[in-house]
This record gives structure tokens, sequence and C-alpha cells, in this order.
């Protein structure tokens, strides 16, 4: 009887230890598992009555559980917890408004990743100042070109000219001085290497000799034109015109003259020193009153060579030279009607 009473006894504390164990791996926090959770528990862990262990990321739906609209703000409520975490989120759910404020509570946590943004998330507005007002706080980090946001050919004269059409697009009006073309730089030239002016004045005095005999001081005026442009065949060729008298001073023969001359020359250059080489025509006109040829008015023909022994030859400058004239008809009598001299010639 006692024996019968003692197996009853040990039976039935088998029996109670089983119940126990049972509700303890049904009830007890250490014995939940994930399946325990109903999908309204993966759905949202934090609901009552669910238990603990559904909040496991463990436990959570798979990331393609995760709908469209939570991966853009897992925080949002209703919202499966396993969608918070980073190994589901990608750049691409990343909202504008979330790169503008990735702190927000219910943006994914990878819009904070640098990765996630370009050049192209910045406004100039944001690259110029990062801490502007809606501008992401990784602009100050992209070391992003602001030039690249406006036109690449904007002259310097926008900056001093931004509402003036003429000098400014009006699409380069805002763009920052840094973006703006360089100016256009004249190139620095010397005195020597200054081109000469097309027309410059001449003047020139001196002194002829004839040997009928006659003797003469002259002087006259006139101007010079360089027509042809440097680099050119004939850009050393420029042409004379010139006005002056000539009064005599000593001898039988001649008569005080008015000078009309036009001479084309040669200007050359050798070394250190340069001139030019001339030939011309030229009116003699006298009182035409003269007893010998001489004396009265003719059609000259002329020539001269000269060189430069002061001054710059692209500026004031004075010349050395000599000159022979004779009428067109007295060639024969050249020695004894032609005129010799020379003088000196300024250039302005």
């Amino acid at each position: 009887m006692k024996t019968k009473m003692l197996l009853q006894t040990a039976a039935l504390l088998l029996l109670s230890t089983g119940v126990a164990y049972a509700g303890g791996s049904k009830h007890g926090k250490k014995h939940w598992t994930c399946d325990d959770c109903s999908v309204e528990c993966l759905k949202n862990p934090y609901a009552k009555g669910c238990p603990d262990i559904c909040k496991s990321p463990d436990c959570q739906a798979s990331c393609d559980k995760c709908p469209a609209s939570c991966k853009q703000h897992p925080g949002e409520p209703g919202c499966p917890e396993i969608c918070k975490d980073i190994k589901c989120q990608t750049c691409s759910d990343c909202t504008p408004e979330c790169k503008k404020n990735p702190a927000d509570v219910t943006c994914p946590d990878i819009c904070k990743d640098i990765k996630c943004f370009s050049c192209d998330d910045c406004s100039a507005e944001c690259l110029i100042n990062p801490q502007g007002k809606g501008c992401p706080a990784t602009c100050a980090d992209l070391n992003c070109n602001v030039c690249d946001k406006f036109p690449k050919d904007c002259p310097a004269t926008c900056k001093d000219n931004p509402n003036n059409a003429e000098k400014c697009r009006p699409e380069c009006k805002s763009v920052p001085e840094k973006c703006l073309l360089p100016p256009v730089e004249e190139p620095k030239v010397t005195e020597e290497e200054k081109p000469a002016g097309p027309v410059r004045f001449v003047a020139d005095v001196g002194y002829f000799k004839q040997t009928d005999p006659a003797d003469y001081v002259f002087g006259r005026v006139g101007a010079e034109w360089s027509p042809f442009a440097a680099g050119s065949q004939f850009e050393h060729v420029s042409f004379l015109g010139m006005i002056g008298v000539a009064p005599q001073v000593k001898g039988d023969d001649g008569d005080d003259a008015l000078m009309l001359d036009v001479f084309a020359n040669y200007n050359w250059k050798a070394g250190d020193v340069d001139g030019w080489v001339g030939l011309g025509l030229g009116g003699w006109i006298t009182s035409g009153d003269v007893n010998d040829d001489s004396g009265d008015s003719d059609l000259d023909v002329m020539a001269n060579v000269g060189a430069r022994v002061y001054g710059d030859p692209k500026a004031f400058n004075v010349s050395a030279f000599l000159e022979i004239r004779s009428a067109v008809d007295e060639f024969d009598g050249l020695a004894e009607y032609g005129r010799f001299g020379g003088g000196l010639r300024f250039k302005f």
C-alpha cells in the first residue's frame, strides 16, 4: 500500500513538471521563438500583446517584404522593423525631401551616407553656401565645382556690367566672378614693336649745288603714307608727298623755285641702321623769266637715299640724306644743270 502511494505521488510530480514545462515554453520569455510571432506582430512588433522577440531583426520579414512606402520612410508608424535595417535600404530610396533633411526620423539612415549624393543634388546656391536653407549637409563635403552649374563661356565683362546685355548675356548675369572667362589682355609691345601709323608727317631742310653755277637752300614739308600691312610683300614701301621752296642764295644762273615733289620710298634696315631709298617726280617752278634752261620751270626726276641718325624709327626721328634732281629735258647736261645736295629729314 505504501509503495503504491509513493508511485502515485511520483507520477503526479512528473505530470506537474511536464505541465509546468509546457506552460513555460509557451509563455516564458526566454523560450519564445520567431515562429510564435503572428504576421501582425511581425509587421508591427510594438503592438499590444506581441512578444518582445518579434522586435528582433531575426524575426522580421525579409527585406523584400518591406513595402515601397516603408523603404522611403521606414520610420513611419506601421512599417516593419526590418525596414529600419540599413542592409535593406538603398540610395534610390532617398526622396528629395530626405536628401534635404536626412536626419528626419522617418527617413532611411542610408540617406545620411555621402555616397548617395552627387553634385546634381546640390544647387549652385547650396554649393556657394552649404549652410543655406534647405541645403543637404553633404554639399559641403562633395567638393563640387560650382562653375559646372553655369555656362562656360561667360565673358569677364559680366563682372562690372551684369545688366548690360551687350557685355553680359542674360544667362550669365548671376555667374560668380571666378567662373567668368579671364579678361582678354592686349599683348604688350615695346616702343620698337609698335607699328608706325599709316600716315606720318615729314619735314626736310637742305642744300642743293648746281655747277652751272647756282646754290640753293631748301625746305619742304609733307606726309608719308604706308598703305601696306606688316607681313605683306610690300610692307616696306611707302609714298611721300611734299611741298617746299628753294631760294637761290648764290650763283649766276637759276632762280628761286617752288617745289612740288612726290616720292616712292623703299624703307630698308641693315642691323641697327635703317633708312630709305626714294625715286620720284617733282615740279621745279620758277618765274620762268630766265635766260637759260637751267632756271626755268621743269618736271624733275629725283632720287635720294637716307639713314636715321637720331630717335626711334616708330616715333620721332631724324635722318640724314643725299638727293639729286634733274629736269627730264636736261639729262644730257646732268653734270652742269643737275642739282646735287643733301639735308636732314625730320619724321613725326
